[in-house]
Parts: structure tokens; sequence; C-alpha cells
């Protein structure tokens, strides 16, 4: 079986407070893209897990906790032969081990015959991480709380979207215990979330933010510079997605990106042009 892990920009992302329990309160805008991990599942004598990166798979991830979640779930006996291949670069703020996690348990939902939907799959995803549940539904949505509570919006608006991320990581956690709440912006999910709804593209440069860029920004300055870089460049909409570094560049102007996509400044920099995805163009 052939599936896909579609990755993910957040359009809006409001840190609103940190919790007793040590994690935020998260108020978000997340959408699907078309940039994706394709992935392979097989049945097997016992689990192969394997990609088309340098490093091994290890128990910490996301591949091997969603094969085991869906086994102690749901009392699978059968093995897995898997393989990744990986597009969604990692540090990125774009959830790659997330999608590749949330591909993986509807793949063996559905090769198992188990009759679970989307949604009692996404519920299960928030042991394995906070943007799982997201990538299982893979629908333009509201998400808040920690990522568990997700409300899909039908989406009106069309543009293309750039991607450009440096080669410097920026790590989820270091980038959260970051956070200085006084120097922060605080997006209104509301507000994107109906300029989505209503095709009003011209307003996304006045509500489009993310309360984790002024932490990333110290982390890796390159971030800033770029986005700054892009503005001037032309493109109407730009911002920094998750806890970094990637930034998307939205625009409905494509040649801006094509005119990118030959300049030798970022050429050692991940670039990407994609769309929003939407499941009736689904590839599988």
């Amino acid at each position: 079986m052939i599936t896909f892990a579609r990755a993910k920009i957040n359009a809006a992302l409001n840190v609103v407070r940190r919790r007793e329990d040590g994690y935020h309160e998260l108020e978000m805008v997340m959408l699907p893209l078309t940039l994706c991990d394709d992935i392979r599942i097989d049945f097997s004598h016992h689990d192969w897990f394997t990609w088309n990166l340098k490093y091994r798979i290890n128990g910490k991830n996301t591949i091997m906790k969603a094969v085991q979640c869906m086994r102690e779930t749901y009392g699978i006996n059968e093995h897995f032969r898997i393989h990744v291949h990986k597009r969604i670069p990692t540090q990125a703020g774009l959830a790659g081990g997330s999608a590749d996690a949330a591909a993986i348990m509807l793949a063996i939902r559905d090769m198992c015959q188990i009759e679970a939907s989307d949604e009692e799959i996404a519920q299960l995803s928030k042991q394995i991480g906070a943007d799982v549940p997201f990538c299982v539904m893979s629908k333009p949505s509201i998400v808040k709380g920690i990522g568990e509570k997700i409300e899909p919006f039908e989406m009106n608006c069309d543009f293309d979207i750039l991607l450009l991320k440096p080669m410097k990581g920026v790590s989820t956690k270091e980038c959260f215990e970051s956070i200085r709440f006084e120097n922060c912006i605080h997006p209104n999910v509301n507000e994107v979330k109906e300029c989505l709804e209503n095709n009003e593209f011209e307003k996304l440069a006045d509500c489009v933010g993310n309360t984790l860029e002024e932490p990333a920004f110290r982390l890796v300055p390159e971030i800033q510079k770029a986005k700054e870089d892009l503005k001037q460049r032309g493109f109407e909409v730009v911002c920094m997605s998750g806890s970094g570094s990637c930034l998307f560049a939205l625009t409905r102007k494509p040649e801006l990106i094509e005119k990118f996509l030959t300049d030798k400044q970022y050429s050692e920099w991940f670039s990407y042009k994609c769309k929003v995805f939407h499941k009736d163009n689904e590839r599988s």
C-alpha cells in the first residue's frame, strides 16, 4: 500500500499561556500542504522500518510509536515492512514526523480492516504528538489546547505557497522554553479563519502571525533576515510555521516563486513550491 504523509503550516499560531502541567495552551489555524512524504507499507513476517535518510530509525521515532500504538490499542498481531521517502525537512515546523505517524496509523487501520473513524484515530494519536491529530484529519482547521481540539472549516481562498528553510533547524522544546510573552505577538485565529473562508486574501497580511517567531528569531537569526527579504521581494504574506525554522510565503503572483527558485542566494536552503492540500485531490 502506498500512502502520503502531508506537511502542514500554521497560518496563525497563538501561544496563550504556559500550563501548570508544563505544556502550552495554543490557538492555531493549520493548513495541510501538497508537500508530503511517500510511505510504502506492506505486511511482513517481522517489523522492518527504513527510510531514505542516513541515520537509523530508533524507538523514539514516530513511525515506531505509531505502529506500537495501533498494535496495543487494537490487538494487532500483524507485522509490517514500512519505507518512508522523506521530503518534509526536519526541525522545520512542518510536522514531518507527525504526518508520518498519522499516515501509518490510517494505513494500518485500513489494511487490518479496523472499524475506527478518522476522529477516533485522531484522538488515539494524541499520545504520539501534539500535531498528529491534525495530520490524521488533514483539513484546514482551527486547533486548540495542546493540539487535540480540532475544528475543521471550509477554505475558499486560493494562493501559491513558497516554503523556505535554512539548514539549521529550531528545537521545539528550546523555542517554547525561550518565549518572552511580553515581547511576542498573539494573532487572532478567528480573523485568519474568516479571511480563508471568505476569500479575503488581501487581509491575511494583517492577521497572520506566530507567537514563536520572536524566540525562534533569537535562536536562528537568519530566519528573520530571510522573512524581511521575502517581503521586499513582493510576497504578500510571510510568516514562520510552527516553531520553525521554515518560513512560508503566500502569493497570488506565481511568477514571484518561479523567480525566487532560480536565485542562487538561497541555494543551500530548502525551498519548495506547493499549495494547500484538499482531500478530493488525494493521489493515493
